[in-house]
């Protein structure tokens, strides 16, 4: 079987595990959404995207649609996207100089990588901007099992010296990164940041509720146009087929970004071992905290992306400081399958 058709099936199963996450969001009366609400699918930053709006006149609906749509695609990936030759992160990546203040930065992008330093500072580099050089050398984003193979001890080393946040400072409006070859890569939060960009957008008004899911993460907004709760699905990380432990209910009125990373994601299994894409900065290797995902509830997108990642990275008790640091809450589901709660998680929680 090609490389090509493998990744191209992945994306497929990882896609519909997803949609059928966002369809348990949505779907509440007789496996249908309300008369007055509609739900596209589709893809963009990499990931399968739903988008459900209420409340808003049919005469509106294609055009708050459209908008939405370019903020979770074009407009994001112009700013923060690694791989896009026309975005600022992949022009800033490729022109800075060691040591050297970079000046030609915009508010916006000095903001994200403001947030995600704090972060990264906070949880101990577990969820870390400058990943990407490891991530590349591993390749579990787009490779096969055959093509795949672990890394020697020796190439971790070396690319390891070239990650680490310290290595990223702002100054005075500009930014020093101190060595070269470190690249920026906001995988770990770029998905939550389109949501507070989509957040910004929906409260300018005409619309009355919103339901949008990027890839792990998702927003729920407003009130659905029937008044009832909505349902967040936690997935079972066990299960290939997207079925789900339990959900969370979040009332009507709510603005409430959910976020879940997991061991189920994105993985190649080789020689009986399963290999997963969160990577620890501090051992150069897939993350092994005893966890097979985490689900982190906030009132911001970027934030409970990036904790998400740190979480899962760090591991339960360890992760509690951090959530409480951001007011956040979670769900923890270990590699036995033990449920457990941070915040007031539990509080939302009903099996399914």
């Amino acid at each position: 079987m090609s490389r090509k058709l493998i990744l191209l099936l992945k994306m497929l199963a990882l896609s519909a595990a997803m949609i059928g996450v966002s369809v348990l969001i949505l779907k509440q009366r007789e496996g249908k959404t309300t008369s007055d609400s509609q739900t596209e699918y589709f893809f963009a930053m990499g990931t399968s995207q739903s988008l459900t709006l209420y409340g808003v006149p049919a005469s509106m609906r294609q055009g708050q649609t459209e908008r939405i749509k370019a903020i979770l695609s074009d407009e994001t990936e112009k700013l923060i996207s690694w791989r896009r030759e026309d975005s600022e992160t992949y022009k800033l990546n490729a022109s800075y100089v060691a040591g050297e203040p970079y000046e030609e930065i915009s508010d916006e992008l000095y903001s994200v990588i403001e947030t995600s330093l704090d972060i990264a500072g906070l949880s101990g580099g577990a969820c870390d901007l400058t990943v990407r050089p490891l991530a590349d050398l591993w390749g579990i984003e787009d490779k096969s099992e055959e093509e795949f193979s672990v890394p020697p001890d020796e190439d971790i080393e070396n690319v390891l010296k070239l990650t680490g946040y310290e290595h990223v400072k702002l100054r005075d409006g500009a930014l020093i990164i101190d060595r070269q070859g470190v690249q920026l890569d906001f995988g770990a939060c770029g998905k939550g940041y389109a949501l507070d960009k989509v957040r910004e957008f929906l409260d300018t008004g005409n619309v009355g509720g919103a339901v949008v899911s990027c890839g792990g993460s998702i927003l729920v907004y407003g009130s659905r146009d029937d008044g009832k709760d909505f349902k967040v699905g936690i997935r079972d990380p066990f299960k290939d087929d997207g079925s789900v432990r339990g959900y969370l209910s979040v009332p009507e009125g709510n603005c409430l970004f959910v976020s879940t990373s997991g061991d189920y994601e994105k993985y190649i299994e080789k020689d009986g071992k399963r290999y997963h894409h969160i990577l620890d900065t501090k051992t150069g290797r897939p993350a092994d905290s005893g966890l097979s995902s985490v689900t982190v509830t906030a009132d911001n997108g970027l934030v409970s992306d990036a904790l998400s990642t740190a979480c899962f990275v760090l591991g339960e008790e360890k992760s509690l400081p951090l959530l409480e640091k951001y007011g956040c809450s979670a769900v923890f589901i270990d590699r036995e399958g033990k449920m457990s709660f941070a915040g007031n998680a539990k509080d939302m929680y009903k099996d399914s």
